[in-house]
């Protein structure tokens, strides 16, 4: 019965050992797309926020757009994020678009998988006073 027992302990522990890798593999994999999801979600809203502050601007829309959604990306930990103007708005019923990409760092870059991009695109009307 003991020898039993120590033969089981023995196949438990390599059991252990042979699964470990997979459910850390698993569990890497898990946060990966969380992040990627976060990332994608924060490039979104940073283009809506650059849109909303841009289309009531009096002065410079394109500006005030560009440096908004830079700093909500920026505040939101998305370092190194690229903040565009597409359509630079201005004019009174003139449209504004602003687009935010943002390179997702690879938490399992030993795979050799291809970087991932998330963009955030919003566009909205130059509102006039």
């Amino acid at each position: 019965m003991v020898r039993f027992l120590r033969g089981q302990r023995g196949a438990e522990t390599l059991e252990a050992a042979a699964t470990l890798p997979l459910m850390i593999l698993i569990l890497l994999t898990i946060i990966e797309f969380g992040w990627a999801v976060y990332a994608q979600q924060v490039a979104q809203e940073a283009a809506r926020q650059g849109v909303r502050v841009g289309i009531v601007s009096q002065g410079n829309a394109a500006g005030a757009a560009l440096s908004t959604a830079a700093s909500y990306a920026r505040n939101a930990a998305l370092q190194g994020a690229q903040a565009s103007v597409l359509a630079p708005g201005g004019v009174v019923g003139s449209s504004l678009r602003v687009r935010v990409r943002y390179t997702v760092p690879h938490f399992l870059g030993f795979l050799g998988l291809p970087p991932l991009v998330v963009t955030g695109e919003a566009e909205g009307r130059q509102e006039g006073w």
